[in-house]
């Protein structure tokens, strides 16, 4: 039994007469009062309301918009991000969204008839392409008689689908290609007892395992011959994760390690028959063969007919134009404002001229943290945006024999220093806007970005985004906005002539943004967005501009 200190009857007398926490609440009482006569003296004027600007602020947004941004998703991929009049939680969730369905279908149904128009049929031994009738098509047509003219007055050409839909095919097959390893990588995991493994991945093995066992029971190939297979197709990175896994204990039967394998083995095969890097003199041969003059509209019967076998048009490059077109038609014409973001490329809004005015923000593509370069007030009423920049699509081709060089040098150098100064030499020899570098395999990348200048068939560099307001037309504010950003600065001296009414802003491959002077009113510096920033923040907390609290009236 532990000792206890002995407690004299006077201590506790002590204590409890003693009178200290009386002191500190009488104290804390007359502090308060003071601070509430000084706060009753200071606003004591009935005028007088720190926060009424505060509250017009508030009362503004509960007015005018719904109180939080409403998301949807459009086309299985793209974000949909609305704040507009609240119109109450049944037009949310059953006008607009049957809205934006159907706007959907209508959109899938006219890149189905586009690829009618691009078809290519045998007669009597020549290649031809038949005339096709859009009458139930407007907006199809429309785009094509757009299209006709702008590639006539801008850098932009409807004929050169042929190259689009080259580098389109590349990135299908390039995403099939990495989506193949990725999911070998992921049934590889399964070769062995993992502890690594989450519940939910145990689940999916174990259900997996019961899918292809069921299906692949008897195999006459070993377990030794499926992974010579896979060796001979797979690259020295996935071969090496293969022997690891391979080597692991594991508790799972012969049968089992079978499937698996043959299961991997058909994803290696998917990704060993797709080329790795892009041929380029496959679409570079198109080039000569894009010419508009060859597409025929006949305006009285509304049809198309395109004349060479070598030509087509890339409608699903205006896929969201399309669908942001459909949409407005669709909305409530009276008493309805809004402002529409469509992925990170497309937007449309619509906003009286006495509410403020909203902007849209010109990002860098490879900055990491801090990417905008600048913002454009939106200031005519209504209207769409579009920006076309690097890195819409990325491919990116594993740069094998370089790689490994990089593994051996690393390998080779001990110090931690000397390590790093190797990695920034890396960078500064492969730049993060051609090439990928991963820190983790030690691997090196090659990047090939769309959307690329059809006159070379190869990647822009001039420029890292181009950003167009059109009043009127999405769709052709999207031609606009390709067109600026395959310009070099002499052709985007010659848009801003040809086009003295078009709201545009360029941001260059040196992170510098070129707006027209005529528009620089409208042009906010990263300075000036982190002004008014700051500046909406004391707004809505009732302070005046430079932060300070409001003088009281006398």
């Amino acid at each position: 039994m532990s000792p206890k200190r002995k407690v004299h009857a006077s201590e506790l007398a002590a204590n409890r007469n003693s009178n200290s926490h009386w002191r500190y609440l009488i104290l804390l009482v007359i502090v308060g009062g003071l601070f509430l006569y000084f706060m009753i003296k200071w606003s004591r004027d009935e005028n007088y309301d720190r926060f009424a600007m505060a509250k017009q602020y508030s009362e503004y947004y509960k007015d005018f918009f719904v109180e939080q941004p409403i998301t949807y998703t459009v086309f299985e991929e793209n974000k949909l991000v609305i704040r507009a009049t609240n119109l109450g939680s049944d037009f949310w969730n059953k006008d607009f969204y049957a809205m934006i369905r159907q706007s959907e279908n209508e959109v899938n149904e006219m890149l189905n008839v586009a690829k009618l128009i691009n078809e290519t049929h045998s007669q009597d031994g020549d290649l031809t392409k038949e005339e096709q009738n859009l009458s139930s098509f407007p907006a199809l047509y429309e785009l094509l008689e757009t299209g006709k003219k702008m590639s006539e007055i801008s850098y932009y050409n409807i004929a050169s689908g042929e190259i689009s839909e080259f580098w389109g095919r590349q990135y299908r097959n390039y995403k099939r290609k990495s989506t193949a390893y990725a999911k070998a990588e992921v049934v590889l995991s399964y070769l062995f007892d993992n502890p690594m493994l989450s519940p939910s991945e145990i689940q999916n093995r174990k259900k997996l395992l019961d899918t292809l066992t069921k299906e692949k029971t008897e195999s006459a190939s070993s377990v030794d011959e499926i992974a010579n297979q896979i060796y001979k197709l797979s690259d020295k990175t996935f071969a090496k994760m293969l022997k690891d896994a391979l080597s692991k204990p594991s508790s799972i039967s012969e049968n089992e390690k079978k499937a698996l394998l043959l299961n991997i083995l058909a994803y290696v095969k998917v990704h060993s028959t797709i080329d790795e890097a892009p041929k380029f003199d496959n679409v570079k041969a198109f080039i000569p063969y894009a010419d508009p003059k060859k597409i025929e509209l006949n305006s009285d019967k509304k049809s198309v007919k395109i004349l060479s076998p070598n030509i087509s048009v890339d409608v699903n490059f205006f896929r969201e134009a399309l669908f942001l077109k459909q949409l407005k038609e669709k909305l409530p014409k009276v008493k309805f404002n809004y402002l529409i973001y469509l992925g990170d490329r497309h937007g449309m809004w619509k906003l009286p001229k006495e509410y403020v005015r909203w902007s849209v923000s010109i990002d860098d593509p490879f900055s990491v943290t801090d990417k905008i370069r600048g913002a454009i007030k939106l200031l005519p009423e209504e209207g769409y945006f579009v920006i076309t920049r690097k890195n819409e699509n990325v491919i990116m081709v594993r740069m094998e024999e370089l790689s490994n060089k990089i593994k051996k040098d690393l390998d080779s150098i001990p110090e931690y220093d000397a390590k790093n100064a190797y990695l920034v030499q890396l960078k500064k020899d492969y730049p993060d806007k051609l090439y990928f570098f991963d820190p983790i395999k030690k691997t090196m990348f090659q990047k090939y970005d769309t959307p690329v200048d059809w006159r070379t068939a190869s990647q822009v560099n001039d420029n890292l985004a181009a950003f167009v307001i059109d009043e009127e037309d999405p769709v052709r504010a999207r031609m606009l906005s390709y067109s600026l950003f395959i310009s070099d600065s002499e052709r985007i001296a010659d848009h801003e002539k040809g086009f003295p009414d078009t709201i545009f802003a360029v941001l260059k491959s040196d992170s510098s943004v070129f707006v027209p002077q005529k528009f620089m009113n409208l042009f906010m510096t990263v300075e000036d967005v982190k002004e008014a920033r700051i500046k909406a923040d004391y707004k809505a907390r009732g302070l005046n501009p430079d932060g300070s609290v409001p003088a009281k009236e006398k």
